[in-house]
């Protein structure tokens, strides 16, 4: 359950499709001492007892643009969330990094997640100014994160997709820098754009012939560690390794993130502010999402247990009582996976367990010790600890896979 700091959403980028325009200042005068108190405290809620907690970073630094601001600001945050999780972790367009900042993401082991949309022109929507000044900006935010790599600085990618990079003409190229970064060990995600436009946002019969067309890339090239795909295939595994779009979520609490402010609230997951109004958390866990779901949109649904209606963020209409606008996707997607399963042999997936009741989630390997899933490396947090104002309660890694816990080798049932 990360901690995000978004103490300012001020921007230096224009994106066209940028879903915190409604409620984005010009200028913000911030509270630190307010904010560090306030994600301190939250950390200390959500963790106190975990053991281990260094090993497993829990905050991390958002925006708006989280590098519009001082360097010392910066830092001081970087610091304090190295302080709370032996290492720290940021989400930037990139293009105001520089020698300063790079030292300091080694200082502070910093995990570099970088919003780019892919190579120029891919990446139009993104920047501000003119489309020559947009291309070098992506130009340089793409020769900032080959050195970043280059520096043994952990980095990903979130690329978002929408109707100037899924093109058939740029789909190509989208491609080609896919694979190259896969050369360089980078993954990340692909996330469907959701602004509301229809001149940018793929439709969902768009989204489908992408994401398939690029599955279909991916496995021809031993393309591993993307988001959906990788997503898809945990969950019909029953792995609890899945991104929140995949997850149970209540609208008003949203387990996946919380989310401090300047003003020190603590607020829910920002895909929930499409109105422009800021909400503060509730004060526990509710599944009345799912009861609706289960109801409308999603009765009968055979992917429900590995879906639980996609993204709140993303729903038809933006209301969280309706399932996500890209089912369709999603669906082709579990689907295709399936059947790449009974391809190579494996005669039925493993769901994930059903959410029996809101104080029960499906199980996780959370000791606190790092372990190693097949090629994949994890570090836990600690299942025995009840979080006092998260309602569901522990469980443990069982996924029938060989894994080590610091010195001991572990096979587990499923």
């Amino acid at each position: 359950m990360p901690i995000y700091d978004k103490s300012s959403l001020v921007c230096n980028f224009q994106c066209k499709y940028c879903y915190e325009d409604p409620f984005r200042p010009q200028y913000e005068d911030i509270d630190y001492d307010l904010v560090e108190s306030v994600i301190r405290n939250t950390h200390k809620k959500l963790y106190k007892g975990a053991p281990n907690t260094r090993n497993s970073a829990r905050t991390g630094l958002h925006g708006g643009e989280p590098l519009f601001r001082k360097k010392s600001d910066v830092e001081r945050l970087l610091k304090m969330s190295f302080d709370l999780d032996g290492r720290s972790s940021i989400q930037t367009n990139g293009y105001l990094i520089d020698d300063d900042i790079i030292e300091m993401f080694k200082k502070y082991k910093t995990s570099v997640g970088l919003s780019i949309d892919g190579p120029w022109p891919c990446n139009e929507l993104r920047g501000f100014g003119s489309k020559k000044k947009r291309k070098e900006q992506t130009m340089k935010i793409i020769k900032t994160m080959n050195r970043l790599v280059d520096d043994g600085i952990s980095v990903s990618v979130i690329s978002v997709i929408h109707k100037k990079n899924a093109s058939k003409s740029r789909r190509e190229l989208l491609k080609m820098w896919l694979l190259d970064l896969h050369r360089r060990k980078i993954s990340g995600r692909l996330n469907p754009c959701c602004c509301g436009n229809d001149k940018i946002d793929l439709t969902p019969e768009e989204a489908v012939d992408f994401y398939t067309d690029m599955y279909d890339f991916m496995l021809k090239n031993g393309i591993g560690g993307w988001s959906p795909f990788r997503d898809i295939i945990n969950s019909l595994k029953g792995e609890s390794s899945v991104v929140c779009v995949y997850k149970d979520c209540d609208p008003y609490w949203t387990p996946s993130c919380h989310t401090v402010f300047k003003n020190g609230g603590v607020g829910v997951c920002l895909r929930l502010y499409t109105d422009g109004k800021m909400y503060l958390r509730g004060k526990k866990m509710s599944s009345m999402r799912g009861t609706v779901l289960l109801q409308t949109d999603c009765k009968g649904c055979k992917w429900w247990e590995n879906c639980y209606g996609g993204c709140s963020g993303l729903s038809i209409d933006f209301d969280w009582r309706n399932k996500d606008r890209y089912c369709l996707l999603y669906k082709a997607l579990f689907q295709k996976t399936v059947n790449i399963f009974k391809a190579v042999g494996i005669k039925k997936p493993i769901k994930q367990k059903k959410v029996a009741s809101k104080t029960k989630r499906p199980g996780d390997h959370s000791d606190g010790h790092e372990h190693i899933d097949g090629d994949n490396r994890y570090v836990d947090s600690d299942s025995n600890y009840v979080w006092e104002d998260d309602p569901r309660g522990t469980g443990n890694h069982q996924d029938g896979i060989e894994h080590l816990d610091g010195d001991e080798r572990y096979l587990d049932s499923g």
